[in-house]
């Protein structure tokens, strides 16, 4: 979740996403609004809210029931209600890895306390309980670039107070820690990280979180954001098996993000060996039989489109004894990311054409870096070099949500 140097939060606990870096360039106006290129395969039927999917091709005699990603975590409850006030939480962040020996760490980096836990496995972490507000004077400024703009520092400081409340109450209630201090989580520095501007924007949204209504109750949603969207979000539940919420729901959005450099990227060559190699990799992470025995792919190809953005949802792989089985498509890039000998190109983000090129395979039409589901932290700067405030920028990428000052 990281403007300046990964591809975004990928969402669950423990997540390593060793990803190209998101280059700082000189801010310029954003480019004018241009769709991204038509997909050169023709959108498939409107994508439902059903997690039973029937893939293509004979060899598969019943329905495919496609989990959330185990390495995700469990499936996310779409609301926390949350008392219309109350006292400001702290939460606990974990800063280190798991170790053999007890982490050194400096106590005077961090707001609140630090202690060493040992694990049931016998290994150590760091974890650094603090007040969220401290915590978030230290997120912002490792999330965007320290020239950007007081309004989107606002914009961000509003939604990782959201995710980090939202984090902070569906943790389970065995972990020691509710976020880690990386983008599988939010950035965070501790003390060292916080910037004039962080701790302005931190001080001027003081308390404020974002807020749905979901079956006629009120409550916090998990406000994921990206680096850029490449002119279309996504909904949580295409891309890993979230409950979908109003706000998060898929759309287009033009190129308000095209001054990001990775707005459109150019086209990724895979052999069908690295596929195979990472799709069955990911199946065992993640205990799907289906995928960790699929063997060598024959063919690949994009069935099922959001209709509304043309993003790629799902996407077919047939193995060379002719089995044929879905797989999301931001699962489809999470695999390459995890591609266990490192030589898989790594997309950086699922907004993507596929090409079957015969014995590999061609990602075009390239757009986007991250999950691209919510704001866009790239397009939140360029809205607010435009003059658009905070409350503004946070309507624009999360409609329908209501803003609420809970301390």
């Amino acid at each position: 979740m990281n403007a300046r140097d990964t591809i975004g939060m990928l969402g669950g606990a423990g997540l390593i996403a060793l990803l190209a870096a998101c280059q700082e360039t000189p801010l310029a106006p954003p480019a004018p609004i241009v769709p991204p290129p038509a997909a050169t395969t023709a959108p498939a039927p409107a994508t439902t809210h059903s997690q039973t999917i029937m893939p293509p091709g004979p060899a598969v005699a019943a329905p495919v029931k496609m989990e959330k990603p185990r390495v995700l975590g469990p499936v996310a409850p779409a609301i926390v209600v949350v008392p219309p006030a109350m006292a400001e939480p702290v939460i606990r962040v974990r800063l280190t890895a798991e170790e053999d020996v007890p982490p050194v760490i400096d106590h005077h980096k961090y707001h609140g306390t630090v202690q060493t836990v040992q694990l049931p496995t016998g290994k150590y972490v760091a974890i650094n309980t603090v007040a969220i507000e401290h915590y978030l004077a230290g997120v912002l400024a490792k999330e965007l670039y320290g020239s950007w703009s007081l309004e989107t520092y606002k914009c961000q400081a509003v939604a990782a107070r959201t995710f980090a409340l939202y984090q902070l109450r569906t943790a389970s209630k065995d972990r020691l820690w509710d976020v880690n201090n990386d983008e599988s989580s939010q950035m965070y520095g501790g003390i060292k990280g916080e910037t004039a501007r962080s701790r302005a924007a931190v001080a001027q949204t003081h308390g404020q979180v974002l807020t749905t209504t979901w079956k006629n109750q009120r409550g916090i949603f998990c406000t994921f954001y990206s680096s850029c969207a490449g002119g279309a979000t996504q909904d949580p539940w295409e891309a890993w098996g979230d409950m979908p919420v109003g706000p998060l729901a898929a759309r287009r959005v033009g190129a308000i993000d095209g001054n990001c450099p990775k707005f459109a990227w150019p086209t990724l060559e895979l052999t069908k060996a690295d596929l195979a190699r990472s799709i069955a990799a990911w199946g065992q992470r993640n205990g799907v039989a289906y995928l960790a025995t699929l063997g060598p792919i024959r063919s690949v190809q994009i069935t099922r489109r959001n209709t509304v953005t043309g993003r790629p949802t799902e996407i077919s792989l047939t193995s060379a004894a002719g089995r044929t089985v879905p797989i999301r498509a931001e699962e489809f890039r999470l695999a390459l990311i995890y591609d266990p000998a490192g030589t898989a190109p790594k997309p950086p983000s699922s907004f993507f054409d596929v090409v079957d090129a015969g014995s590999g395979v061609w990602l075009t039409h390239g757009h986007g870096f991250g999950h691209g589901i919510g704001m866009s932290q790239w397009g939140a700067q360029a809205m607010a070099l435009q003059g658009y405030s905070a409350g503004q920028i946070l309507a624009f990428y999360y409609p329908g949500a209501v803003p609420a000052t809970l301390w």
